[in-house]
């Protein structure tokens, strides 16, 4: 499990900041061309709420590497689901929200990029 971590994380700095320009690519969109009843609300709490969803995964992820108590096994299997459930997860609603036009935005499409983003960052504090 850690060889795929290693080979999804290798590259640091694509790996965290592709995810970061996708998620602000799809907001720009929905804020050109979305549709939402209380939009000014979703464009004012998603970057906000991205900043410490990003920072928030970070840590949990961090100080479980710190923990000395906390298995690799366990540690390489709780970075492999967070990052597939929460990959797979936005992009279904990417694509959800590509078909509808860039109409039916989720701030979660946000959450979802950023999640991989900052458990890329995390893994790379991880020593061999």
């Amino acid at each position: 499990m850690r060889k795929i971590l290693d080979k999804m994380f290798g590259n640091k700095k694509t790996s965290i900041i592709i995810p970061i320009l996708v998620s602000v690519l799809f907001y720009l969109l929905f804020v050109i061309f979305g549709v939402a009843e209380d939009k000014m609300n979703i464009i004012i709490s998603t970057p906000i709420v991205s900043v410490f969803w990003f920072f928030g995964i970070f840590f949990i992820v961090y100080i479980q590497i710190k923990n000395k108590n906390c298995p690799e096994g366990f540690l390489n299997f709780f970075e492999f689901m967070v990052t597939v459930v929460f990959g797979v997860f936005s992009v279904a609603l990417a694509i959800s929200f590509i078909i509808s036009g860039f109409k039916s935005f989720s701030p979660l499409i946000c959450a979802g990029l950023i999640t991989y983003a900052s458990v890329s960052w995390a893994h790379s504090k991880r020593t061999k």
